[in-house]
Protein backbone atom coordinates (compact mmCIF):
# COMPACT_ATOMS: atom_id res chain seq x y z
CA UNK A 1 0.00 0.00 0.00
CA UNK A 2 1.42 3.74 -0.94
CA UNK A 3 1.45 5.37 1.93
CA UNK A 4 -0.02 9.11 1.47
CA UNK A 5 1.20 12.45 0.17
CA UNK A 6 1.33 13.73 4.34
CA UNK A 7 2.26 10.24 5.26
CA UNK A 8 5.55 10.93 3.48
CA UNK A 9 5.91 13.94 4.22
CA UNK A 10 5.88 13.51 8.02
CA UNK A 11 8.38 10.53 7.55
CA UNK A 12 10.62 13.24 5.62
CA UNK A 13 10.40 15.44 8.63
CA UNK A 14 11.60 13.03 11.00
CA UNK A 15 14.49 11.82 9.26
CA UNK A 16 15.58 15.62 9.23
CA UNK A 17 14.76 15.39 12.89
CA UNK A 18 16.50 12.63 13.47
CA UNK A 19 19.62 13.73 11.33
CA UNK A 20 19.89 17.20 13.33
CA UNK A 21 20.47 15.88 16.37
CA UNK A 22 22.72 12.78 15.15
CA UNK A 23 24.91 14.75 13.21
CA UNK A 24 24.96 17.60 15.92
CA UNK A 25 25.79 15.36 18.92
CA UNK A 26 28.47 12.79 16.48
CA UNK A 27 29.77 14.78 13.82
CA UNK A 28 29.23 14.77 10.02
CA UNK A 29 31.97 12.31 9.08
CA UNK A 30 31.11 9.93 11.79
CA UNK A 31 27.75 9.73 11.16
CA UNK A 32 26.56 7.45 7.65
CA UNK A 33 23.27 7.68 6.30
CA UNK A 34 22.45 4.30 8.04
CA UNK A 35 23.22 5.79 11.45
CA UNK A 36 20.10 8.37 10.65
CA UNK A 37 18.30 5.68 9.30
CA UNK A 38 18.63 3.35 11.94
CA UNK A 39 18.37 6.22 14.18
CA UNK A 40 15.42 7.18 12.76
CA UNK A 41 13.78 3.26 13.18
CA UNK A 42 13.86 2.98 9.45
CA UNK A 43 15.85 1.00 6.75
CA UNK A 44 18.84 2.45 4.66
CA UNK A 45 16.83 1.65 1.31
CA UNK A 46 14.35 4.00 2.67
CA UNK A 47 16.96 6.98 2.30
CA UNK A 48 16.45 7.67 -1.22
CA UNK A 49 12.98 7.84 -1.30
CA UNK A 50 13.42 11.01 0.17
CA UNK A 51 16.58 12.64 -0.03
CA UNK A 52 18.87 12.51 -3.30
CA UNK A 53 22.51 12.91 -1.20
CA UNK A 54 24.01 13.28 2.15
CA UNK A 55 24.89 16.27 1.51
CA UNK A 56 21.02 17.16 0.71
CA UNK A 57 20.26 15.51 4.64
CA UNK A 58 22.53 17.86 6.13
CA UNK A 59 21.63 21.00 4.40
CA UNK A 60 17.61 19.94 5.62
CA UNK A 61 19.01 19.39 9.10
CA UNK A 62 21.10 21.75 9.80
CA UNK A 63 18.47 24.43 8.81
CA UNK A 64 16.13 22.68 10.57
CA UNK A 65 18.26 22.85 13.90
CA UNK A 66 18.28 26.83 13.33
CA UNK A 67 15.17 26.51 13.16
CA UNK A 68 14.82 25.51 16.52
CA UNK A 69 17.24 27.76 18.27
CA UNK A 70 15.77 30.24 16.65
CA UNK A 71 12.43 29.75 17.52
CA UNK A 72 14.04 28.66 21.37
CA UNK A 73 15.35 32.55 21.57
CA UNK A 74 12.24 34.34 20.59
CA UNK A 75 10.22 32.38 23.30
CA UNK A 76 12.75 32.38 25.86
CA UNK A 77 12.99 36.18 25.49
CA UNK A 78 9.64 36.83 24.51
CA UNK A 79 8.22 40.38 26.19
CA UNK A 80 12.06 40.95 27.83
CA UNK A 81 13.59 44.69 27.28
CA UNK A 82 16.47 44.34 24.71
CA UNK A 83 19.44 44.72 26.18
CA UNK A 84 18.05 41.96 29.09
CA UNK A 85 16.63 39.66 26.00
CA UNK A 86 20.16 40.13 24.05
CA UNK A 87 22.16 39.30 27.65
CA UNK A 88 19.89 36.27 27.42
CA UNK A 89 20.74 34.93 24.20
CA UNK A 90 23.95 35.55 24.67
CA UNK A 91 24.77 33.52 28.16
CA UNK A 92 21.91 30.70 26.49
CA UNK A 93 24.05 30.80 23.42
CA UNK A 94 27.62 30.25 25.33
CA UNK A 95 26.08 27.35 27.43
CA UNK A 96 24.43 25.67 24.81
CA UNK A 97 26.90 22.67 25.77
CA UNK A 98 26.42 22.92 29.43
CA UNK A 99 22.61 22.59 29.76
CA UNK A 100 20.84 19.56 31.07
CA UNK A 101 19.24 18.57 28.17
CA UNK A 102 21.52 20.46 25.58
CA UNK A 103 18.79 20.10 22.90
CA UNK A 104 19.13 23.50 21.83
CA UNK A 105 22.61 23.20 19.27
CA UNK A 106 23.88 25.08 16.86
CA UNK A 107 25.46 23.58 13.41
CA UNK A 108 27.62 26.80 13.23
CA UNK A 109 29.67 26.06 16.65
CA UNK A 110 29.44 22.26 16.42
CA UNK A 111 29.68 21.63 13.08
CA UNK A 112 31.32 24.63 11.62
CA UNK A 113 34.81 22.94 10.59
CA UNK A 114 32.90 20.23 8.56
CA UNK A 115 30.33 22.96 7.37
CA UNK A 116 32.55 24.87 5.52
CA UNK A 117 33.67 21.34 3.53
CA UNK A 118 30.20 20.75 2.01
CA UNK A 119 28.89 21.43 -1.11
CA UNK A 120 27.12 24.72 -2.34
CA UNK A 121 23.52 23.45 -0.06
CA UNK A 122 25.63 22.42 2.26
CA UNK A 123 27.38 25.58 2.64
CA UNK A 124 24.42 27.77 1.84
CA UNK A 125 22.10 26.29 4.34
CA UNK A 126 24.74 27.54 7.29
CA UNK A 127 25.24 31.23 5.67
CA UNK A 128 21.32 31.31 6.31
CA UNK A 129 22.04 29.90 9.66
CA UNK A 130 24.81 32.87 10.67
CA UNK A 131 22.65 35.53 8.80
CA UNK A 132 19.90 34.34 10.83
CA UNK A 133 21.82 34.76 14.31
CA UNK A 134 23.46 37.98 13.16
CA UNK A 135 19.45 39.11 12.30
CA UNK A 136 18.49 38.14 15.77
CA UNK A 137 21.08 39.70 17.58
CA UNK A 138 21.08 42.84 15.44
CA UNK A 139 17.33 43.28 15.81
CA UNK A 140 17.97 43.78 19.86
CA UNK A 141 20.87 46.17 19.03
CA UNK A 142 18.95 48.27 17.08
CA UNK A 143 16.07 48.65 19.71
CA UNK A 144 19.07 49.53 22.11
CA UNK A 145 19.49 52.67 19.51
CA UNK A 146 23.29 51.32 18.71
CA UNK A 147 24.44 53.15 15.65
CA UNK A 148 26.25 50.36 13.65
CA UNK A 149 24.44 47.50 14.80
CA UNK A 150 24.71 45.03 11.96
CA UNK A 151 28.81 45.68 12.51
CA UNK A 152 28.27 45.67 16.08
CA UNK A 153 26.09 41.70 15.80
CA UNK A 154 28.75 40.83 13.20
CA UNK A 155 31.18 40.84 16.01
CA UNK A 156 29.15 39.13 18.55
CA UNK A 157 27.89 36.29 16.70
CA UNK A 158 31.52 35.56 15.39
CA UNK A 159 32.79 35.54 19.37
CA UNK A 160 29.91 33.33 20.57
CA UNK A 161 30.46 30.80 17.83
CA UNK A 162 34.20 30.77 17.97
CA UNK A 163 34.31 30.58 21.97
CA UNK A 164 31.76 27.75 21.75
CA UNK A 165 33.49 25.99 19.18
CA UNK A 166 36.92 26.37 20.89
CA UNK A 167 35.54 25.09 24.01
CA UNK A 168 34.66 21.63 23.14
CA UNK A 169 38.60 21.22 22.79
CA UNK A 170 39.77 21.05 25.86
CA UNK A 171 39.68 18.06 28.15
CA UNK A 172 39.48 20.13 31.67
CA UNK A 173 36.23 21.47 32.27
CA UNK A 174 38.02 24.60 33.83
CA UNK A 175 39.66 25.68 30.39
CA UNK A 176 36.05 25.50 28.74
CA UNK A 177 34.66 27.73 31.38
CA UNK A 178 37.42 29.72 30.75
CA UNK A 179 36.99 30.32 27.54
CA UNK A 180 32.91 31.19 27.90
CA UNK A 181 33.22 33.55 30.48
CA UNK A 182 35.95 35.21 28.74
CA UNK A 183 33.96 35.49 25.81
CA UNK A 184 31.21 36.53 27.86
CA UNK A 185 33.38 39.58 29.34
CA UNK A 186 34.38 40.26 25.89
CA UNK A 187 31.01 40.52 23.83
CA UNK A 188 30.08 42.40 27.37
CA UNK A 189 32.48 45.10 27.09
CA UNK A 190 31.78 45.42 23.33
CA UNK A 191 27.92 46.22 24.30
CA UNK A 192 29.27 48.32 26.65
CA UNK A 193 31.50 50.77 24.05
CA UNK A 194 29.28 50.61 21.35
CA UNK A 195 27.97 53.55 20.15
CA UNK A 196 24.45 54.90 20.51
CA UNK A 197 22.71 57.54 18.75
CA UNK A 198 22.25 58.99 22.04
CA UNK A 199 25.90 58.86 22.92
CA UNK A 200 26.86 60.21 19.40
CA UNK A 201 24.47 63.95 20.36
Amino acid sequence: MRKSKAETAETRKRIVAVASNVFLKNGLAATGIADVMVAAGMTQGGFYRHFESKEQLIAEASAAAFGELFAMFDAYTAGKPPQEALQMIVQRYLRQLQVEDAVYLCPLANLGSELCHGDAQVRSAAGEGYAGLVKLVAAHLMRMDVVDYVAVAESVVATMVGAVSLSRLPVDPAASDAILANAEHTIATLLRNASTSKTLH
